[in-house]
C-alpha cells in the first residue's frame, strides 16, 4: 500500500538503534525519516509536523535532566507525534519514577533490543489508532457523539467527515458512503458502541452490530491498560491503574451479555480487526472465544475466563524476542503446539502475573491461579509447574484450547481456507485422540459450545 505519511521519525545517531528502527521498517514498510537532533533547532520542515511516532535516545553521559529537556523540546516542536525513548544503560527503575506523560513512552535498553516492545508501539501508533465501521452502521440524520473518518487513498490520512455531537445530514452521510471506508478513533469505540445499543435491537443483525461494537471497546480497553502495564518506565497512580482494570472489566462483563443470545457469534469475532498490529496482541480473541466456551458449556466462571485471558500473555512481551516471534508469528519456529516452544517460553504466565502485581494492578486470587496454568496440562507435563490435573483450574484449560482455536485461525484457515466451525471440530477430534493435554471429560464437556 502507498503511504505519503510519515510514520516513524528517528531522532538518534546511535548505529544500534538505526539498525533495530530500520530493521522494523522494513519490516512493515513504514514510511521513515532520519534526522540529526540538532537539526531542531533550525525549526521542523513541514513534512515531519505530522510525524506519527519519534524515536529518541538518551545518550551515555547524559543525565535525565538534560534528556528530559530534550524530550521536552521534540513535544513541543512535534505537538501532533508520540515518542518513544531508548533510556541509557545507567537508567534504572530505581533512580528513574517513570513518566506519566501520555504521549511518552520510555522503553529500557534490554526492552528496545531484546524484546518486541518496540514492534509493538511501532504497529499500534502507525497502523491501529482507528477502527473500520461501516457507513450502513450509522443513520442519516442522528445525532453522532463521535467523529465520522474517510481514509485518503494517496497519502493514507485519516480526515474527519463529520465531527462529534453533530448530526449527520443527509447530503453528508450519501458523500460518506461514495468514499468507501469509514473508521472511528479507537478511543471513541465506547461512544460507537453506546451509538449502536441506542439504533439497533437485541435480535438478528442489531445483536451482531452490538456483539462487534463491544469486542471493539473490549479491545480497546486492552490496550488502555496495556499502556501503562507492558513498560518498565512507565509509571501511573494506582488510581489510575484500578479505573484501568475497571474499565476493562466492564468491557468483558457488557460483551458477556451478548453471548446470551442464541446468534452465531464465533465468525464475527474472528473477522472483527484485520492488520499487522493484531497479529501482535492477540489476547481479547483468545479471552472472547473462551468466554464464549465457559458460558454456552456452562464450564468455569466466564468472567475469570474472560479477565484471565486478557492478561495472561501480557508477558509475552518479556520474553526474548525470537521466542514470542515464533509463537505469534511462526518466524523462526513454530505457532503450534506450545509444548514445542522452549522452557523459557512457558513462563511468560508468570512474568504475566509479576507485571501485573508490580504495577499494582487489583487482580483477584482466582485470576491469579488460573493466570499461571494457561499452559499445564491434563497429563502432568505441561509448564511451568506440572500442576496435576486435580488442580487445574477449568478456566485455564478452556483458555489453553481458545488459544489453541485461535493459533489454527492464523496458520490453518489461512492456509487452507477451511470453515471456522470445521476447525474448530478438527482440532476438538485431535485432542480428543491425543488425551494429553486435555482430560477427555473436559473436551465432552465443551464439546457443545464449539458449534
Amino acid at each position: 500500500m502507498f503511504r505519503q505519511k510519515l510514520e516513524l521519525l528517528i531522532l538518534s545517531g546511535n548505529e544500534r538503534i538505526l539498525n533495530r528502527a530500520k530493521n522494523i521498517v522494513s519490516r512493515y514498510f513504514l514510511t521513515f525519516q532520519h534526522l540529526a537532533f540538532s537539526e531542531l533547532e533550525k525549526g521542523v520542515p513541514s513534512e515531519l509536523m505530522r510525524a506519527q511516532l519519534v524515536l529518541l535516545d538518551q545518550q551515555d553521559s547524559e543525565s535525565l535532566q538534560d534528556f528530559a529537556a530534550r524530550v521536552d523540546q521534540v513535544l513541543h516542536a512535534l505537538p501532533r507525534s508520540r515518542l518513544v525513548t531508548v533510556m541509557a544503560p545507567s537508567s534504572s527503575r530505581e533512580n528513574l519514577a517513570g513518566t506519566v506523560n501520555n504521549r511518552v513512552t520510555p522503553l529500557s535498553q534490554a526492552e528496545f533490543f531484546q524484546t518486541l516492545k518496540f514492534e509493538y508501539l511501532c504497529l499500534h501508533r502507525c497502523r491501529a489508532q482507528y477502527f473500520d465501521i461501516k457507513i450502513s452502521d450509522l443513520f442519516p440524520m442522528t445525532s453522532v457523539s463521535f467523529p465520522v473518518f474517510i481514509r485518503l487513498s494517496l497519502n493514507q490520512r485519516y480526515v474527519a467527515v463529520t465531527h462529534s455531537k453533530s448530526v449527520l445530514s443527509d447530503d453528508r452521510y450519501q458523500r460518506v458512503s461514495a468514499a468507501g471506508g469509514v473508521y472511528i478513533l479507537q478511543k471513541d469505540s465506547d461512544k460507537y458502541a453506546q451509538y449502536v445499543a441506542n439504533y439497533y435491537d437485541t435480535s438478528g443483525k442489531g445483536m451482531r452490530m452490538r456483539a462487534r461494537a463491544q469486542f471493539l471497546v473490549l479491545y480497546q480497553a486492552s490496550l488502555s491498560l496495556n499502556e501503562i502495564l507492558l513498560f518498565d518506565f512507565k509509571s501511573s497512580s494506582q488510581e489510575s491503574f484500578a479505573q484501568a482494570y475497571e474499565s476493562l472489566q466492564k468491557a468483558g462483563e457488557e460483551l458477556l451479555k451478548v453471548f446470551e443470545s442464541a446468534e452465531e457469534l464465533w465468525d464475527l469475532f474472528r473477522e472483527s480487526l484485520t492488520g499487522d498490529f493484531y497479529c501482535l496482541w492477540r489476547a481479547p480473541w483468545i479471552a472472547v472465544y473462551a468466554a464464549l466456551i465457559s458460558k454456552r458449556s456452562g464450564q468455569g466462571n466466564p468472567v475469570v475466563v474472560l479477565m484471565a485471558g486478557l492478561l495472561t500473555d501480557v508477558g509475552l512481551f518479556d520474553v526474548e524476542e525470537k521466542l514470542s516471534r515464533a509463537y505469534l508469528l511462526g518466524e523462526g519456529g513454530t505457532l503450534g503446539d506450545s509444548s514445542d516452544l522452549p522452557q523459557a517460553f512457558g513462563y511468560h504466565p508468570v512474568l504475566s502475573l509479576n507485571r501485573c502485581l508490580a504495577k499494582g494492578v487489583p487482580v483477584s486470587e482466582e485470576i491469579k491461579t488460573v493466570m499461571v496454568c494457561t499452559h499445564e496440562q491434563a497429563d502432568g507435563k505441561g509448564f511451568p509447574n506440572q500442576v496435576p490435573a486435580d488442580k487445574l483450574p477449568v478456566e485455564a484449560q478452556i483458555l489453553m484450547f481458545a488459544e489453541k482455536i485461535d493459533q489454527a485461525v492464523l496458520t490453518t484457515m489461512q492456509e487452507t481456507g477451511v470453515g471456522f466451525r470445521f476447525l474448530k471440530e478438527k482440532l476438538w477430534e485431535k485432542e480428543n485422540q491425543k488425551a494429553d493435554v486435555f482430560s477427555a471429560d473436559f473436551l465432552a464437556a465443551i464439546a457443545e459450545s464449539l458449534i
